[in-house]
C-alpha cells in the first residue's frame, strides 16, 4: 500500500515536471542557458540511496521509460537508460549507510551529473546535437546541477522522511 502511495506521488512530481516546472523558470534564463530540472530523477536517487539499488533501478527503468514516452525526445530508451543506471548507481554508495543531508547532497550532484553527461554523450554519439562539451557543460548540465541541488536541499527532510516512513513495511516484509 504504501509502495503504491510512493507511486501516486512519483507520477503526481511527473506531471508537475512537465507542465509547471517550465513556467517557473525565468524567460531570461532560457535565453542564455537550458536548465533541465528532473524531479523525478531525484527521486529515484532518494530512493537508491534510502532504499536499496535495485528498487532505484526499477523505479528508474519505469519512471525513465514513461519520460521517453511521454516526452519524446530525439530517441527512445535514453531516460531509461540513465534513470535506471543512476538509480542504481545511488543504492551503490559506499558511504550512504550514512544517510545525512551532505552524502545525500553528493549522491545527487553525482547522479545529476552522470545522467546529463550520459544523455550528452549518448545523443552526441548519434548526431542528435553538435554542441561542444564545453558549452554544453557550462550552460546546460553546470545549471541544471545547481537547479537539482536546490530542489534536493528544499525537499531533502520531507523526502526523507517519506523514504524512511515507507521502507518501515519493507523492511518488515524481508526480514521474515
Amino acid at each position: 500500500m504504501r509502495r503504491s502511495l510512493l507511486v501516486l506521488i512519483m507520477l503526481a512530481v511527473f506531471l508537475i515536471e512537465g507542465t509547471w516546472v517550465n513556467w517557473l523558470l525565468p524567460a531570461d534564463w532560457q535565453s542564455r542557458i537550458l536548465v533541465a530540472p528532473h524531479l523525478v530523477l531525484l527521486l529515484v536517487i532518494f530512493i537508491g540511496v534510502y532504499w536499496n539499488r535495485h528498487y532505484g533501478l526499477f523505479f528508474g527503468l519505469g519512471f525513465g521509460l514513461l519520460h521517453d514516452i511521454v516526452f519524446y525526445g530525439p530517441m527512445i530508451g535514453t531516460f531509461c537508460f540513465g534513470y535506471g543506471l543512476v538509480g542504481y548507481a545511488a543504492g551503490l554508495f559506499p558511504f550512504r549507510t550514512e544517510r545525512n543531508i551532505l552524502t545525500t547532497l553528493f549522491i545527487v550532484a553525482a547522479g545529476n551529473f552522470g545522467f546529463e553527461w550520459l544523455i550528452y554523450g549518448i545523443y552526441r554519439l548519434m548526431n542528435v546535437i553538435h554542441t561542444r562539451p564545453e558549452w554544453s557543460f557550462l550552460h546546460h548540465i553546470l545549471p541544471s546541477i545547481a537547479a537539482n541541488l536546490l530542489v534536493a536541499i528544499v525537499f531533502y527532510v520531507p523526502l526523507r522522511k517519506l523514504m524512511e516512513r515507507v521502507r518501515r513495511p519493507l523492511q518488515v516484509k524481508e526480514q521474515e
